[in-house]
């Protein structure tokens, strides 16, 4: 499982390496996130079990002027992110499009985001583990989030994610809600 990690890792600083070179241009990558995770919230029991808070995240949105075009209010972006699991459970890495919306007066703003999601079981799993299947290891993102804009270009951002599979395995679906804090760096 370490060396998924080690992969997910090196990607994410390539990405970010990028980006001084990639905004000398034009603001290609206006905004980073990164927080934490807590896993599975639909499941029941307490949502601040130290069990559950042990996935780490990281999201990357990017500017993409022709896409909001299409939108009367708010801002249309897309995003890539990877939610990394610390407890040695799997992790998965997302894209897809976010929408935000920025309250009028106030310094709050929502976000509501749509995508898909590839799983590590689907590389990671045993050779005939049915999480290995191409449908298994990939499925749908659904994200909303409420975020607070705070000085010097941060933000503090709740978010609450649903990845179901839509039963692609030959089992009924198997998705997981997850909840998370994140602060964001606008540049």
């Amino acid at each position: 499982m370490s060396h998924i990690y080690q992969r997910i890792c090196m990607v994410i600083a390539l990405l970010l390496l990028a980006v001084p070179a990639a905004q000398a241009q034009f603001n290609f990558l206006p905004e980073i996130r990164g927080g934490i995770v807590a896993r599975g919230v639909d499941g029941g029991g307490d949502l601040f079990d130290p069990e559950r808070i042990g996935n780490a995240n990281v999201e990357l949105l990017f500017n993409a002027p022709d896409l909001n075009a299409w939108t009367v209010i708010g801002e249309l972006r897309p995003h890539i992110g990877a939610t990394i699991s610390l407890q040695g459970q799997d992790s998965y890495g997302y894209a897809g499009l976010s929408w935000t919306f920025q309250a009028p007066v106030l310094p709050v703003f929502i976000e509501a985001s749509a995508g898909g999601v590839v799983h590590s079981t689907m590389f990671s799993a045993e050779q005939n583990d049915p999480a290995r299947n191409f449908g298994c290891g990939i499925g749908a993102r659904i994200a909303g989030s409420v975020g607070l804009n705070m000085p010097l270009g941060t933000s503090l951002i709740a978010t609450v994610e649903h990845l179901p599979d839509f039963g692609s395995c030959g089992v009924t679906d198997r998705a997981a809600t997850n909840v998370g804090v994140r602060l964001g760096f606008r540049f």
